[in-house]
């Protein structure tokens, strides 16, 4: 499975109703940046003669590398913050059970 693929969303865990819908707007247009930048900085890194309609095989293979290490990249980055997330989800939960243990006494 590749860094792209890992990166879609699997539709069991698609967002219903307003909220999810704004999560998947969100969650396109983070991906049209990521896209964007990804297309900019490895064509700036990688293409050097403008002169050919195609590319050269190092200019290919480059480009090839360049963008599978921006994807591995932003997978990693993705992944990280999903576990933030996630831990600062507990902590919360944790917050409420102790207030609400206290509380009802």
């Amino acid at each position: 499975k590749g860094a792209a693929a890992s990166m879609a969303m699997d539709p069991s865990q698609m967002p219903q109703g307003a909220a999810g819908l704004q999560a998947l707007k969100f969650n396109m247009v983070a991906m049209s940046k990521l896209f964007s930048s990804m297309s900019q900085s490895c064509f700036k890194k990688c293409v050097s003669r403008y002169g050919q309609a195609d590319l050269a095989v190092g200019e290919a293979t480059c480009t090839d590398r360049c963008t599978l290490k921006f994807i591995a990249a932003a997978q990693m980055v993705t992944e990280e913050m999903q576990k933030a997330q996630e831990m600062e989800m507990q902590q919360m939960q944790a917050r409420q059970q102790m207030g609400n243990a206290f509380g009802g006494q």
